[in-house]
Order: C-alpha cells, then sequence, then structure tokens
C-alpha cells in the first residue's frame, strides 16, 4: 500500500469512520421521523369482549310490577365486538415546525462531524504510516551497519589470531556486533508494534500482512510544499467550528421550540367503526346486525398555566445558548493557536531536517574514513568506537527529524483543511 492506498483502504473499513457513517444515515433517519409527525396518522382497532360474568344490577320493583322487592338485573350482552379505525392530522404545532428544523441542522451538523471524522482518520492514518517507514529505516540502518561491522570484526580476530592485533581491538569490535545485534532486535519488536498500530487504523486482522510501497524520502519531498505556507487560514471554513456553529445554530432552536410551548396546537381527527353484541358467539353470521358509527371532529390545546415549568425551559434553553456562545469564543482563540503553532513547527521540523541531513552525510563520511584508516593500521579500535557512535546517533536523530517533519506536516495540512474540500 501507498499512503493514499491506506488512506483510502481506512475509509471502507476503519471502524470509527463506519460508525460516523451510520451516524449520519441514522441522523437522516431521524429528519424522516420528525417529518412523519406531521403526515395523516391512520390507526386501527379491533377490540373483543366475553362477559364472563356479566354485572348484576338491582332495580326497585316498582319498575316492573313487584313492589316492595328489589329485582336482579343484567345490562348487555355477553360477547362484544368493536372494528374501527381513526385519522389525525396535525394541523398546527409549533413544537413540531421547530423540532423539524432542529432535526435538520443536527443532519447537517452529522454530516460535518463525519467530515472532520475523515480528517482526523487521514492524519491518524499518515502518521501511523509514517512510524512504520520510521523505523524500518532505523532497522536498515542497522542492518548494513551490522555487516560491515561484523566483517571488520572477523578480519581483526583473524589478524590477532595471528598476532598481529591486540586483544582490545578485537573486545571493541564485539561489543559494537553485540550492541547492534540487541539494537536489531528492539527496531525489530518496535516494527511489530507499529504495523499493529497501522492495521488497527486500517481496520485490518492482526494476522493480515502489509508492504509499504512508500519511501521516507519521498514522502519528504511531497510534504515540502510551500502552498501551505502562503495558505491564508480562516477558522470560519475549519471543520471544529463548523461543528461548533452547527451546534449553535440547534442551541438557538432549542430557545425557540421551549418558546413554542407557549403556543396552541390544533389537531383535525376522523373515526369511524362498527359494533355487534351477541348472547352467542355467531359474529360471522351474515343474518347477525353490525351498527355502524362515525365522528369527525377539531383539537385545539391552548397553554394556560404550567407553573413555571415553561418558563424554566426557556431559561434553561437560552443559558446552553449562551454556553455555546461562550465555547464557540474560545475555539475560535484556541484554532487560532493552533494554526500559529503547527505552521511553526512545520518550518522549525523543516529546519532541524535539514541540519540532520547534513550531519548524518558528515557522520558518515568521518565512519567510511575511520574503517579506512583502522585497516590500514592508522586508527585504533577505540576511533573505531567513537565514530560508529557518532554515525549512529547521527542516523538516528535524521530518522527522528524526518518522522517528526512528516508528523509536523499532516498537523499543518489538518489545520488548513476546509470545509468545503468534502
Amino acid at each position: 500500500m501507498s499512503l493514499q492506498d491506506a488512506v483510502d483502504y481506512a475509509e471502507g473499513h476503519n471502524y470509527n469512520y463506519l460508525k460516523s457513517e451510520k451516524d449520519v444515515e441514522a441522523a437522516k433517519q431521524l429528519v424522516k421521523e420528525k417529518m412523519a409527525y406531521g403526515f395523516p396518522q391512520i390507526n386501527a382497532k379491533i377490540d373483543y369482549k366475553d362477559n364472563i360474568a356479566r354485572p348484576v344490577s338491582l332495580l326497585p320493583g316498582e319498575f316492573v310490577g313487584q313492589p316492595g322487592q328489589d329485582v336482579e338485573i343484567q345490562f348487555g350482552t355477553r360477547y362484544n365486538a368493536n372494528v374501527g379505525g381513526s385519522l389525525t392530522q396535525l394541523i398546527f404545532s409549533g413544537e413540531y415546525l421547530i423540532g423539524l428544523k432542529a432535526s435538520k441542522k443536527f443532519f447537517e451538523r452529522t454530516n460535518v462531524e463525519f467530515f472532520k471524522n475523515k480528517v482526523a482518520l487521514k492524519k491518524q492514518v499518515a502518521e501511523s504510516y509514517y512510524n512504520v517507514l520510521a523505523t524500518q529505516e532505523a532497522l536498515r540502518v542497522i542492518d548494513s551497519t551490522f555487516k560491515t561491522t561484523d566483517k571488520l570484526y572477523q578480519e581483526t580476530k583473524q589478524v590477532f589470531e595471528a598476532g598481529m592485533a591486540e586483544d582490545t581491538d578485537v573486545d571493541q569490535l564485539e561489543l559494537l556486533v553485540e550492541n547492534l545485534k540487541a539494537s536489531h532486535t528492539n527496531f525489530v519488536n518496535q516494527l511489530g508494534v507499529a504495523e499493529a498500530f497501522l492495521k488497527f487504523y486500517l481496520g485490518m486482522e492482526s494476522s493480515d500482512s502489509i508492504v509499504l510501497t512508500d519511501n521516507i524520502n519521498t514522502l519528504i519531498d511531497n510534504s515540502k510544499n510551500s502552498l501551505m505556507l502562503q495558505q491564508q487560514f480562516d477558522y470560519r471554513n475549519n471543520p471544529d467550528y463548523s461543528v461548533m456553529f452547527k451546534q449553535k445554530e440547534i442551541s438557538a432552536m432549542q430557545v425557540d421550540l421551549a418558546k413554542s410551548a407557549y403556543w396552541p396546537s390544533l389537531l383535525a381527527n376522523l373515526n369511524a367503526g362498527t359494533n355487534a353484541q351477541r348472547d352467542t358467539w355467531d359474529f360471522f353470521d351474515t343474518k347477525g346486525k353490525w351498527y355502524f358509527s362515525a365522528f369527525w371532529g377539531v383539537t385545539m390545546k391552548i397553554p394556560i398555566l404550567s407553573g413555571g415549568q415553561r418558563m424554566a425551559k426557556v431559561k434553561q434553553a437560552k443559558i446552553a445558548f449562551d454556553q455555546i456562545n461562550l465555547m464557540e469564543k474560545q475555539l475560535i482563540t484556541r484554532l487560532q493557536l493552533q494554526y500559529q503553532t503547527t505552521r511553526n513547527e512545520y518550518l522549525n521540523a523543516y529546519q532541524v531536517l535539514q541540519n540532520k541531513r547534513k550531519n548524518k552525510a558528515v557522520a558518515q563520511k568521518i565512519y567510511r574514513k575511520t574503517q579506512e584508516k583502522y585497516i590500514n593500521g592508522m586508527a585504533g579500535s577505540l576511533d573505531i568506537l567513537n565514530t560508529h557512535t557518532q554515525f549512529l546517533t547521527a542516523e538516528n536523530q535524521y530518522i527522528t527529524a524526518s518522522l517528526s517533519f512528516l508528523k509536523a506536516a499532516a498537523a499543518f495540512e489538518s489545520i488548513l483543511t476546509k470545509i468545503q474540500d468534502q
């Protein structure tokens, strides 16, 4: 995978990215749910009762020709069935209208958050990719140095056995070889950890294998982008601010929603049904009668007194809106500071990289010439040890500077990413 291949792969497999996609889908369905409240609502109902023990009522005997006695009587039939339907239509509701607008703003905010997560994922994948490349480069340097040092050690050992070299020379070189072996083991372990993190951000299984096709020097050249330095920073185009701005709009609508609780609502309804009463269970007998009934009406709810609940909700919504305004100001300041910081870190990292590249070339030259002098008997093992340490230090510092520059470039590119770029 190239770096771009890795980013593309992550956008189809990263767990957080896939979750963000589901959040967008859920927000879209939320808008549909809120809209549905304003559409006609139709419901049907079937009701069946078996009066296994009908209630008994007492009537004065005078009503049935038995004066002075209470007569027991049961009203109704044993079996009752009702089949009906209702249609309701919301005509006006302030809470519905504002709630619908708020749900659309929530969907817009979710879309912006999705883009924000996409930018963050690109940065995470890039940094993990850089970590793997840097560790591979360090391992390459160790392995290549080990080959030349081990060869020099074997040759010195033979010279010592021939009685033409001191044992301290052999011991010094043996110490270098063992240190390189230990460093090799350490970097192999670090590489395993770096690859594990990269696979995690890509959404790959730990058992999957991956080969990186970009090299660190090419990525460094690609990151030397003078256009980034010329680009003006506008916090209003930043994904973080866009999320905050959408949240501010939602918060303002929450204030309106709380106020709309004072408004009346109007609802129309239509009900129709049929019922039957039987003393024998013969509801499907065509001779039995069913009695149809229907009505329509309009209901208006007028809020009058809530004991201060509505007023308290309005005040809470206003306080939340004020908090959002404070958070917005704080975010603007933080984004401007973050821009200045990442820009300076990018410039500093580039200067450090240039310096470490020169140091590496000089240290490599010194180490190579010291090896030649040692072979010709013009330098001792201590010289080899010192220049070897100097060379490895310069190499490690260059790799560290390369990694710092690439990460600084990724951070700078991230803060400059505009929401329109989606």
